[in-house]
């Protein structure tokens, strides 16, 4: 990732044009009854395109130029209809584009149910501004699909089954947060995984003959080295699966970027600009849930450029430069992420009337004032248009990509434009993270967050009014330690540093190692842990052992801001026989405020009881030898009072009420679907307590 820490500001008087930072949602184009004609039209005249290429395909009588010339006139359609909001006819023109360019590349055979269903389909999109055309299009586009399938019988459903990897509801299944519904994929694409699943089988077959080879009589050393080279090469293998697996959820950048020529006609006639529009790299490829997601925050700055950024035709001209401005987007993929960046060339962000304006409303200008630009509601414009003065553009935009667990920078030169950055993963089921390790827990960095490490010396460190501060680059970034941020004890000497962005701008985090950069698979919190402020997902390391996400965000925001360490933290224990149950739980309270201690078991616990007060309990219900009743049972019977929330995969009713009678609190099950509900749980308990007493 380039590392843009210092922003070059101008120190003397500010330009006529204010910041490029904010705008509302853009103008809706189907309020403008000159693109609506336009859009009319040119509708009526590339359905009847397609319409006569389908009726030649029909006869046969196509040539492999009018293949092209059809998927072009489909993804015309397609891009000028989600520009206008005509969403049933953008998926219709969609399923044209897909279908036209699959026979131009022979992957589909022409047939004459494939043809009439085309025919059809064409006919209903050009009919569709003439009233609610969508049952009808969604019918046609039903045919057009099942033309392209083989007759497949109908299979019995399968009852849905828990995410056996989601630690029994404490983390979301992948397959219902993040992939509902279909997508389709390439055939070929699909048969080479099928293809390389099976080599992969026959490769696990070999290690299995070989652990149960013999060794009286064998060569020790010879098995050992066949051992180790099929394990390279399975390791291998499995890693191709993975990249292969996740190809096929992917789509290229340009699904995002479609419309966005016409959009930017769009809004130089409405401002009166003269707009050149560039774009590169559309051929990169993405997760689509990241392409779809990055549609409006795209056009929230492409707002900002046009609205903000560029100069009026004559006041370009005044500074020497070409009447026409140039606004583009340039994505590239660098290893496991992908770069896009926004740019205009015009008069750049005005530092000091964005510091005038912070000093009206009350805000604290850093010596970095990039952040100031992504708070909500900051706006340099105090009269508001169809365009400008919500100050919601930046910070929308920064909300998505914090979401997506990437980063955002702004490069500005004073007369040459802005320029902003957004580094995203390929990917949001599989990302690279930055493994660091604070006492037994192990915590996950975003790498498309991370603008770079070093090793800390304490001289690195300088002290100033507004904290810990350290160089990089040629910048002053605030320091924050890991160990502090998400509520735990630094028993150890901090020795790295993680430089990471967010939208408050760079922290530089201590920890006391840095472990590996691990690509992993995340999972979103699930609803009892979801509200935990500085954890975003968490993902598997193999063993048993849980990696928890931790928000750049939330670091930049703390290193900031701080708060007292004064005052004595509840203490709570966690009994759970699963090792990443207690690291989730234990993470998650521990970042709202807990000092927690974990136990493997009851005996365990008790123990823990007897060295130390606790001010509550977290027990699981199901546990070996002595159940999380039966813990309860003896304590209650012992007289002790502390709170206990019990927590339980899906217990039956019976079970759930012995667990009332044991004496528990509160029960919950790992499916509870109130937000955040154990930490509010928790609270609410111990302030009873407290009064009670």
């Amino acid at each position: 990732m380039r590392t843009t820490p210092a922003l070059k500001r101008p120190r003397g008087p500010p330009d006529t044009l204010s910041v490029p930072t904010e705008s509302k949602v853009p103008v809706d184009p189907r309020q403008s009854p000159e693109l609506t004609e336009l859009f009319r039209q040119e509708l009526e005249e590339r359905s009847d395109a397609l319409l006569q290429a389908a009726r030649a395909l029909l006869i046969g009588d196509l040539d492999p130029a009018d293949f092209e010339e059809a998927v072009r006139h489909a993804h015309t359609i397609k891009g000028n209809a989600r520009l206008m909001g005509e969403e049933a006819i953008a998926s219709a023109a969609a399923m044209l584009e897909q279908t036209w360019r699959a026979l131009h590349e022979q992957r589909l055979e022409a047939s004459t149910e494939l043809a009439s269903s085309l025919i059809e389909l064409s006919e209903r999109i050009g009919e569709s501004p003439d009233g609610d055309n969508t049952a009808a299009l969604a019918r046609a586009v039903n045919r057009v699909e099942k033309a392209q399938e083989p007759e497949v019988k109908p299979s019995a459903a399968k009852p849905a089954q828990p995410d056996p990897g989601a630690l029994g509801g404490l983390l979301s299944s992948v397959t219902t947060s993040l992939l509902e519904g279909v997508t389709r994929v390439d055939t070929g694409e699909l048969y080479r995984l099928i293809n390389r699943l099976v080599e992969v089988s026959l490769d696990t077959a070999v290690l299995a003959d070989l652990s149960l080879v013999n060794l009286e009589g064998a060569d020790p050393k010879k098995v050992l080295t066949a051992w180790r080279t099929h394990m390279q090469r399975l390791t291998k293998s499995m890693e191709e699966l993975q990249d292969q697996a996740v190809a096929l959820a992917n789509v290229p950048f340009r699904e995002a970027a479609e419309t966005f020529p016409q959009f930017i006609r769009y809004l130089g006639r409405k401002l009166g600009k003269d707009v050149r529009f560039e774009i590169t790299g559309e051929d990169v490829e993405m997760d689509r849930q990241i392409v779809e997601q990055l549609r409006e925050p795209l056009r929230h700055l492409l707002v900002n450029a046009v609205d903000h950024g560029l100069e009026p035709p004559d006041a370009r001209t005044a500074k020497g430069k070409s009447p026409t401005g140039t606004v583009s987007i340039h994505v590239q993929r660098r290893d496991d992420k992908v770069q896009i960046s926004v740019a205009d060339d015009g008069a750049g962000i005005k530092w000091k009337l964005v510091e005038e304006r912070a000093a009206e409303l009350g805000l604290v200008i850093p010596d970095d004032p990039t952040p100031l630009l992504m708070r909500p509601d900051f706006s340099t414009r105090l009269i508001k248009d169809d365009f400008s003065g919500t100050g919601e553009g930046l910070s929308v935009v920064a909300d998505v990509i914090e979401r997506l667990h990437g980063g955002i920078q702004i490069e500005s030169v004073p007369d040459e434009g802005t320029t902003v950055v957004l580094t995203l993963p390929i990917s949001l089921v599989i990302q690279n993270m930055v493994v660091v390790a604070v006492g037994d827990q192990f915590w996950g960095l975003p790498e498309a967050s991370v603008v770079g490490t070093m090793v800390l010396n304490d001289e690195d460190i300088e002290v100033t009014d507004a904290g810990r501060e350290i160089r990089f680059d040629g910048t002053s970034v605030p320091v924050v330690s890991l160990a502090q941020a998400v509520g735990m004890s630094a028993i150890e000497p901090e020795r790295e540093v993680v430089v990471l962005t967010g939208r408050s701008g760079l922290v530089a985090v201590t920890v006391p190692e840095i472990i590996d950069r691990r690509r992993v698979a995340v999972k979103d919190l699930g609803p009892i842990l979801e509200g935990a402020t500085h954890i975003t997902a968490a993902a598997f390391l193999g063993g048993g052992e849980v990696l928890v996400v931790i928000d750049p965000h939330y670091l930049s925001e703390f290193a900031r801001n701080q708060p007292s360490l004064d005052g004595k933290r509840p203490s709570v224990l966690i009994v759970d026989d699963s090792a990443g149950v207690r690291q989730l739980i234990a993470a998650t309270l521990a970042g709202a405020g807990f000092d927690v201690s974990v136990a493997a078991g009851a005996r365990e616990a008790v123990q823990r009881l007897a060295e130390s007060p606790t001010d509550a309990l977290v027990v699981d219900y199901s546990m070996p030898r002595s159940s999380g009743v039966d813990l309860v049972r003896a304590l209650r019977a012992a007289g002790v009072e502390i709170p206990i929330v019990m927590v339980s995969g899906v217990a039956t009713p019976e079970e759930q009420k012995a667990a009332w009678e044991a004496g528990v609190d509160a029960y919950m099950d790992k499916f509870d679907l109130r937000k955040g509900v154990l930490t509010t749980t928790l609270r609410r308990l111990l302030a009873e307590h407290v009064s009670a007493d």
